[in-house]
């Protein structure tokens, strides 16, 4: 909702004098006091001021929205022997599909406000003091008597994932009356990013955030098992993230060549989505749009047979970047590529020498990715 001439005068001579008086905005407008307060609360509850104090709120941050969870991965040695034990080795990380990408813009030096809830536990307090200097994590809100989110996953030795198990059933309580209690925040962001473990009715009030406030919406899929997240109408969704398998799930299809893969992307096209990218593990990615075309891109990782971990995120974090950036489409998908590219390549999840800087570097070294129109 746009200002009002009493509400901008106010926002005007508080920008010029943060320490202001109510009466003397009183006087310089013409109002009473009471008149005069009663507006700033508006403009508080709007998102405009921070607090009584008056500070002005200019920035407009990238807000993510979803899980905020510990991954852990088993890696078994040899061949998997059922019934029995195993040597495996371990590796444990922050994670979480809207975490990692709100992280890879963190380090990219984005102002990024991160929405999740947790439980008040040792897993989460260990997020928050690593997050803390790359993310806004005060709105992530913290549920008496439940665990915040975690997912294991048992990995053999080709790679490929044996089971997978996930505790997320405190992501259900991100219901449409949760994200009112953060509706200035939202109101204010330039942009929305959601992952499926957000409940299908907020993803679809997401959306209405979007198209009454102007805010471009992306949403990525977190695993088969959330599809039923994701709303049938997308009209409205900038950008869909979602992986090969997924997609095939969702609309009981397979995708085998480049005319299953037009199909696909064309199945999603016809739900509203404006641009659709499906990732084929970690080698390939298809992109559709109306205006663009269909297209496939090689992303050089042609001895992985399996998903990596984060690629979908760094891809995510990528196309976002460059899109605040530029109105390059091309620019925007290839610098989202390459930040998959190099993030595969990690050994972590979101890699931490990542920057403004590297990611320029890595654009520059790895030239264009190959592409095919399909």
């Amino acid at each position: 909702m746009a200002l009002n001439e009493k509400e901008s005068k106010i926002l005007s001579y508080i920008k010029e004098n943060p320490f202001i008086s109510q009466q003397d905005l009183a006087t310089k407008i013409g109002l009473s006091r009471p008149a005069v307060a009663n507006i700033i609360s508006g403009l508080v509850r709007r998102g405009y001021l921070l607090g009584k104090a008056y500070v002005i709120n200019d920035t407009r941050p990238i807000v993510c929205i979803g899980a905020a969870c510990i991954d852990r991965r088993y890696f078994v040695e040899g061949a998997l022997v059922h019934g029995q034990s195993n040597n495996v080795t371990s590796q444990t990380s922050i994670g979480g599909v809207a975490l990692s990408i709100a992280e890879n813009l963190g380090r990219l030096q984005e102002d990024v406000v991160m929405l999740s809830l947790v439980g008040d536990d040792a897993e989460w307090h260990t997020i928050e003091e690593a997050m803390r200097p790359l993310m806004r994590t005060s709105e992530v809100e913290m549920i008496p008597g439940f665990s915040t989110g975690t997912f294991m996953e048992v990995i053999d030795e080709t790679g490929k994932m044996i089971i997978g198990l996930a505790e997320m059933d405190i992501y259900e309580y991100m219901q449409p009356k949760w994200l009112l209690k953060h509706l200035a925040t939202l109101k204010r962001a330039k942009s929305i990013i959601v992952d499926s473990n957000c409940p299908k009715e907020s993803v679809e009030h997401l959306l209405e955030i979007g198209s009454k406030y102007d805010i471009p919406v992306a949403l990525i899929s977190a695993s088969v098992l959330k599809l039923y997240n994701i709303p049938e109408n997308l009209k409205g969704l900038k950008l869909l993230i979602t992986k090969h398998d997924e997609t095939e799930k969702h609309f009981d299809i397979e995708i085998t060549d480049d005319a299953s893969m037009r199909k696909a992307l064309q199945h999603w096209l016809d739900k509203g989505v404006q641009h659709v990218i499906i990732t084929k593990n970690s080698q390939s990615v298809g992109y559709a749009s109306e205006k663009y075309g269909m297209h496939i891109y090689d992303l050089k990782n042609g001895n992985t047979d399996t998903y990596i971990w984060g690629t979908n995120e760094a891809l995510c974090a990528g196309l976002v970047y460059s899109y605040l950036r530029t109105e390059d489409i091309t620019e925007m998908i290839q610098t989202g590529l390459v930040n998959a590219v190099m993030s595969s390549k990690s050994a972590y999840k979101v890699r931490p020498n990542l920057s403004q800087a590297v990611l320029r570097k890595d654009v520059k070294e790895i030239g264009k990715l190959e592409s095919r129109e399909i």
